[in-house]
């Protein structure tokens, strides 16, 4: 996932625009692309600052990042959404698989920082 994609983003459950993001792996990757059109808009979430504060020079390095691995967490209900394999997985619990979050988890949580743990929704493992 590219990390100008993320303020496109929304919790699929409670509909809160406002989502915190952590990468666990990320790799670099050319791409062909006009970073005009695809430059965040309101917020980076890349450098955590007002897209307006941002230079064109950073946006152009940033569109070459790819989040590999990651999760979305909503920190207004606190579902949590894992990125796997570029893909973030914004679905909600009934067309969720249960064993690829367990995976996940349990592959990941030891990378996940307790302030963002803190807000996650993790059922027992």
């Amino acid at each position: 996932m590219r990390y100008y994609f993320f303020e496109l983003l929304a919790c699929p459950v409670c509909k809160n625009p406002n989502l915190i993001l952590y990468t666990i792996l990320e790799e670099s990757r050319e791409v062909n692309i006009d970073v005009e059109k695809v430059r965040c808009r309101r917020w980076c979430s890349l450098y955590s600052r007002s897209a307006s504060e941002v230079l064109i020079e950073e946006c152009r390095k940033c569109t070459r990042r790819d989040i590999i691995e990651g999760v979305i967490v909503c920190n207004n209900c606190g579902r949590w959404y894992p990125i796997i394999n570029s893909i973030p997985v914004m679905l909600v619990n009934k067309y969720r698989n249960p064993k690829e979050d367990e995976v996940f988890i349990k592959r990941n949580i030891d990378r996940i920082p307790d302030s963002i743990r803190s807000l996650m929704k993790i059922p027992k493992i």
